[in-house]
């Protein structure tokens, strides 16, 4: 059977599958539209813009609501979303859909007992769900093991199972799941050459300061802009930004001994802090960068006078041809690379959960098997067939040129808007290999270059204790974790921040000695025997590479 009859012969049991939820059903001139209802939504993730949810026919949210009988009322808070849902769990006014990253949150959710187990869920409201037959079953493992229980609904799959299911298109989407990671560096091409500088001259740790010096005396404008040598990735920054710098720079979770350790005890760590505040001090970045909001961000980047960007590229709203990786950048010390990865089957960046008090849950339990279904996702990750996209003649998707621009602006269209159900193996089994020079491709080799570098040694992050799993928020060791953290948060800008080398290598010491007064060795052993366990669970350990 041709690749295009096998998609049009899946949407079309994708519209079965919905009708047994009865809410999506075909209608005549003569017949009376089902009306609609309003069903809440609260997400933690505060710098997600998703549209304003429109009933109107011809729009994507209209269309979605069409098909499933449910409109949103979208909450995002700007900041404490985790306290917010608190307080509302505390008081017995959970919204109807949560979508969370926070694992603290989410244990809590968990615990409480008023968000449902999806098996019971959809056998109840929606028995005919696509959901409860073809779910990955190494991605619901995980979820089982951290929850108890199929409460959540993960985003971004991407599993060994879930591949079986949604086949890879070409060997360029398997290269894309093995090395993808969203924290790298990036640089302008333009910026680059007007500068008389190539990717081959920002490979080292000595050659990158010395490219930002060297385009901060050149005083290059970008349309009466100045040019920014580095952008890190606003107030979010400690993960991504220092995140990749520790990385690159070889700091590692565990000790000569093989023994699980701190990353901030390790003294790449210290490194990267002193690298940061060096581009701090020297005005290659400003210290403002540290406040800003992601829209902030996502402008700079657009206007085309950011030299150097460190951070989360997935979500810089960058057109991917007009930027290049560099890959790793080697330290002066001579230190290898290293990349953390998940190779367990993945539980999601955010995890959807339905209330138990939800008021329209027949309904509910119909947009969420529609939203996840085959026809759901290529509808709002594409839009519609052609204008915002069309099928080749092997059955794969093109996006049209107004269609990339809708995706982009999924504020506004909400086209590509839902993260919660964003599916990269389902993404990467109906997009063909993309041409040389075009935008996908040049997005696969940004997010694979340093992941896909030959120097970078992967390990597997999985066997880590770095999850509410492993260590419950509301035990001594949980709320120790969380203290630690903290009061880790509270010191990197510190760090980085400092006015001299000196300055900052002292509040490092100040911080590392104050985390040991706080019980950060004890802590480490106790997430060191989780590790242990884990490492004779699954046969396997993390060597050290930097010894």
């Amino acid at each position: 059977m041709k690749i295009r009859e096998m998609i049009l012969l899946t949407l079309t049991a994708g519209a079965l599958l919905l009708a047994g939820c009865s809410v999506v059903r075909d209608k005549t001139d003569h017949e009376e539209k089902e009306p609609y209802v309003t069903a809440s939504l609260f997400c933690d993730v505060n710098f997600w813009e998703p549209p304003s949810w429109s009933t109107e026919e011809g729009t994507i949210t209209g269309d979605i609501t069409g098909k499933t009988g449910l409109a949103l009322d979208i909450t995002v808070p700007p900041q404490n979303a985790d306290a917010q849902l608190s307080l509302m769990l505390l008081n017995d006014e959970l919204p109807d859909i949560i979508s969370l990253t926070d694992e603290t949150t989410i244990s809590q959710l968990i615990t409480s007992g008023k968000v449902w187990d999806l098996d019971e869920f959809l056998k109840r409201y929606c028995p005919d769900s696509h959901l409860l037959t073809s779910f990955p079953e190494d991605i619901k493992r995980e979820l089982i093991k951290r929850d108890g229980g199929w409460y959540a609904y993960p985003s971004h799959m991407n599993s060994q199972d879930s591949r079986k299911i949604w086949k890879p298109s070409s060997k360029f989407y398997e290269d894309w799941n093995n090395n993808s990671d969203n924290n790298t560096i990036i640089w302008n091409r333009e910026l680059l050459e007007k500068a008389g500088l190539a990717i081959a001259d920002v490979q080292t740790e000595k050659q990158v300061l010395a490219a930002w010096e060297q385009v901060k005396n050149m005083h290059l404008d970008v349309g009466g802009e100045a040019v920014i040598p580095l952008l890190v990735d606003g107030k979010g920054y400690i993960d991504p930004t220092v995140k990749f710098l520790e990385y690159t720079f070889g700091a590692e979770r565990v000790d000569e001994n093989g023994n699980y350790r701190d990353i901030l005890l390790q003294p790449e760590s210290k490194h990267a802090l002193l690298f940061l505040n060096e581009a701090i001090r020297k005005g290659y970045a400003s210290p403002e960068q540290l406040t800003y909001e992601n829209a902030k961000i996502k402008t700079l980047m657009a206007k085309g006078n950011v030299l150097c960007f460190i951070g989360n590229v997935a979500n810089s709203g960058i057109d991917y041809t007009k930027w290049v990786s560099s890959g790793p950048v080697f330290s002066s010390g001579g230190e290898t690379p290293v990349l953390g990865k998940n190779l367990r089957a993945p539980t999601g960046w955010l995890g959807t959960f339905i209330s138990k008090d939800c008021s329209n849950p027949r309904k509910v339990a119909a947009w969420l098997d529609y939203m996840t279904s085959n026809d759901g996702l290529l509808f709002w990750s594409f839009g519609y067939e052609g204008s915002d996209y069309c099928l080749d003649d092997r059955g794969y998707v093109l996006q049209t040129e107004k269609g990339e621009k809708a995706s982009l602006d999924y504020g506004q269209t909400g086209q590509g808007a839902w993260w919660m159900f964003d599916n990269f193996s389902w993404e990467r089994s109906v997009l063909p290999q993309p041409e040389k020079g075009s935008s996908t491709a040049a997005e696969k080799d940004i997010f694979t270059a340093y992941g896909g570098h030959g120097s970078t040694v992967s390990y597997d992050e999985s066997l880590l204790p770095l999850t509410a799993e492993d260590i419950p928020p509301e035990s001594e060791e949980g709320i120790l974790d969380a203290r630690i953290k903290e009061y880790e948060k509270e010191q990197i800008p510190r760090i980085i921040l400092a006015e001299s080398r000196e300055e900052a290598e002292s509040r490092y010491t100040e911080m590392t000695e104050t985390l040991k007064k706080i019980g950060i060795e004890s802590l480490d052993a106790y997430k060191n025997e989780i590790y242990q366990k884990n490492c004779r669970e699954y046969g396997v350990s993390i060597e050290k590479i930097n010894k």
